[in-house]
């Protein structure tokens, strides 16, 4: 049930503007945002039990985030986790999808979906009787468990809803913004974005926003639990060090 709202060079100043709530087993272990050495070095979260992640970014730039896709729960299966941690080994969303064909077809995994981009592509993939690939586009990009823009999705129209005819007028802005739609909680005819049931809901919450000039103003935000009962950590150093390339 994981939701990510993309802004692909809508913001001012910032090519890459990313929310994401984790929807997820509350006992299953996590770890905050981390520098990974790679190659290449990468910053991420990590899932403690698998060893993988959920999102990511690399030291050439690419940005990669994995939600899980209904349909199928072998046990067997190669953690999307760690094919995630695969792809944040590449430079651009072609040389990902090209990676996730070898995956795919070297590994059994259950379904997903997938989103990539860099300052000048972003691409979504879904993986179910085989890998599919759409294109994202410039503005607001959602990616839910029912795949990328997906048209009917209830996640999406609350998100377009929320959004509105906004214009961000920069990063600060646009992170504010993220922040309140991340809490969300339904009515009026819109669904839950921050998700509460007995034993499981939204686990975490990750803001991230990547500047097109100057490193110093990447920002990275981590919420441990509900984002609505949890609050945002920064974590913007470790990106900062990330493109600094002292890894």
């Amino acid at each position: 049930m994981c939701t990510l709202i993309g802004l692909h060079r809508a913001v001012p100043g910032y090519d890459l503007v990313i929310g994401m709530n984790r929807d997820e087993d509350r006992l299953r272990p996590a770890e905050p945002p981390q520098l990974l050495p790679g190659p290449p070095p990468l910053v991420a979260p990590r899932d403690a039990r698998a060893g993988g992640t959920w999102l990511g970014v690399n030291q050439a730039g690419l940005f990669a985030a994995l939600s899980n896709r209904r349909g199928k729960a072998s046990t067997t299966a190669r953690s999307r986790g760690l094919l995630m941690l695969d792809i944040l080994k590449v430079p651009t969303p072609r040389a990902a999808e090209i990676a996730l064909e070898r995956e795919v077809g070297a590994h059994d995994y259950n379904f997903f979906n997938l989103f990539t981009a860099t300052r000048e592509d972003a691409r979504f993939f879904s993986y179910e009787d085989g890998l599919r690939m759409t294109r994202g586009h410039e503005g607001l990009n959602v990616l839910t468990n029912a795949g990328g823009n997906v048209d009917g999705d209830p996640k999406r129209a609350t998100i377009l809803s929320l959004k509105g005819e906004t214009k961000f007028a920069g990063g600060e802005a646009a992170i504010r913004w993220l922040e309140s739609t991340l809490r969300h909680h339904g009515g009026s005819g819109s669904v839950p974005l921050c998700i509460h049931f007995p034993g499981g809901g939204t686990v975490s919450s990750t803001i991230l926003a990547l500047h097109n000039v100057d490193a110093g103003e990447h920002v990275l935000l981590y919420a441990n639990g509900n984002p609505c009962e949890n609050p945002y950590r920064d974590y913007s150093p470790l990106l900062r060090q990330l493109t600094s390339g002292k890894t």
